[in-house]
């Protein structure tokens, strides 16, 4: 029953407890008990049935991990007022599950999964009040479903969105481009007064009567090789997402930029030991077969094994490549076949080690200690730093690039990172 119809029944009650003075108080308060709940019980069979209320979600056939997602849910049929429930997981993250709404009805809410793979949703119930607002009828129109989790494939929208509209420079990426740089003929222009002299094409020149100058452009079909350490390190948590998770966030906006600057992309995954491979190509389609490739990767219990998984690469990648290693750094000892391979490696490709930063450890090694268990908890932060910031620093000696950066600015600098190299003809 609703809560008018609760407090005409408590109305009545109160007239029957008044009979214990009266016998007329008892009858009539008895009377109107009976009849108050045959009403309510007649409008709660008057509300709308489970035939007449349909309900639907729309969203996202692949929903992204860390980011909202917004799911519509639309109600159709007779007109009524009441409660909207959605049966979601606390693992949803929901914006709102509930609602005081009249059908028909157009709701809207985001879920926010932290975890990709699946996530199971209940169903949609509906409580609709009858014409009078007396009794009510509960039903549950919309049906569970099962939502695939992703990558954040959201990044790539809105780096398309904004890449059309020449405002990349809100996500942190830079697109000034440095003419003459590359090593594949793009076209012949008139030379502008900061040309270099080697830029100047002297037959052009001859021909035209006027000075002409040669611009090119970075080399295409560049193979582009992620490598993604998905051992017990990568599990721990940055934020909201684990490492891994943030790195496949960040490997999926280079191979979307790298696929639409004509390179090609491919993938190796391990662990202890190699788990997955994909042969770098190109075009649209190679998306897909990297989302693909990453879905089933889980952070495992294992330590990653360098050796193993970098000389697998060197036998399977034989054309010099941009070999982009997403990993994490705990102490010298365990980083030191990393930069023993990362050297190996720049022998014939071109490395670059690509580590997520945690802020939580990066708050405790700056804050003030104020008990004891802060001075250990601000030494610990601050030694694990110190070992990452030395095992970096070995390998930028040694001529190895390294990115390390939080997950916020993560995409866009190793975004950038890339089209610096393509620019300067690295790759």
């Amino acid at each position: 029953m609703t809560w008018r119809g609760a407090a005409l029944l408590a109305a009545a009650l109160l007239v029957v407890a008044a009979g214990a003075a009266s016998p007329v108080f008892f009858v009539a308060g008895l009377s109107a008990l009976v009849v108050i709940a045959a009403l309510i019980v007649v409008d709660g069979r008057r509300a709308p049935g489970a035939r007449a209320v349909r309900a639907t979600r729309d969203h996202d056939a692949i929903l992204s991990v860390g980011v909202p997602n917004r799911v519509a849910l639309t109600l159709r049929g007779p007109r009524a007022h009441g409660r909207v429930r959605e049966e979601l997981p606390d693992a949803a993250h929901a914006s709102a599950d509930e609602w005081r709404s009249a059908v028909p009805a157009d709701l809207e809410y985001t879920v926010t999964p932290r975890v990709r793979g699946e996530l199971a949703v209940g169903r949609t119930v509906a409580r609709l009040e009858g014409p009078w607002g007396l009794g009510w009828r509960q039903l549950a129109p919309g049906a569970p479903e099962t939502m695939q989790v992703d990558a954040d494939v959201s990044a790539v929208r809105v780096y398309e969105a904004l890449a059309r509209r020449g405002q990349l420079a809100e996500l942190g990426v830079r697109t000034l481009r440095l003419r003459t740089e590359g090593t594949e003929f793009e076209r012949v222009r008139d030379a502008v007064p900061d040309d270099p002299m080697r830029s100047i094409n002297w037959r052009a020149t001859a021909r035209t009567g006027q000075l002409m100058a040669t611009e090119l452009m970075p080399e295409r079909a560049q193979p582009v090789i992620i490598c993604l350490d998905h051992g017990r390190l990568m599990g721990v948590g940055a934020g909201e997402l684990a490492k891994l998770d943030h790195a496949i966030n960040a490997a999926l906006l280079l191979v979307h930029v790298a696929l639409h600057s004509g390179d090609r992309a491919g993938l190796l995954a391990f662990a202890d030991t190699v788990s997955v491979t994909l042969a770098p190509r190109p075009g649209a389609a190679q998306m897909r077969r990297f989302l693909d490739a990453v879905r089933p990767l889980r952070p495992g219990e294992t330590e990653a094994d360098y050796d193993d998984a970098l000389e697998y690469l060197s036998r399977w990648q034989r054309r010099r490549a941009l070999v982009v290693l997403f990993t994490d750094l705990l102490d010298p000892d365990q980083s030191a076949a990393l930069v023993r391979q990362c050297i190996r490696l720049r022998r014939r490709h071109l490395p670059l080690v690509v580590t997520v930063r945690d802020p939580a450890i990066d708050d405790m090694a700056r804050a003030d200690p104020r008990t004891g268990s802060d001075v250990y908890s601000r030494a610990v932060a601050s030694g694990l730093l110190a070992d990452r910031a030395a095992t970096l620093q070995v390998l930028q000696r040694s001529g190895v690039a390294t990115i390390d950066a939080d997950a916020r600015s993560l995409s866009p600098r190793l975004v950038n990172r890339y089209l610096e190299l393509k620019r300067r003809a690295t790759i």
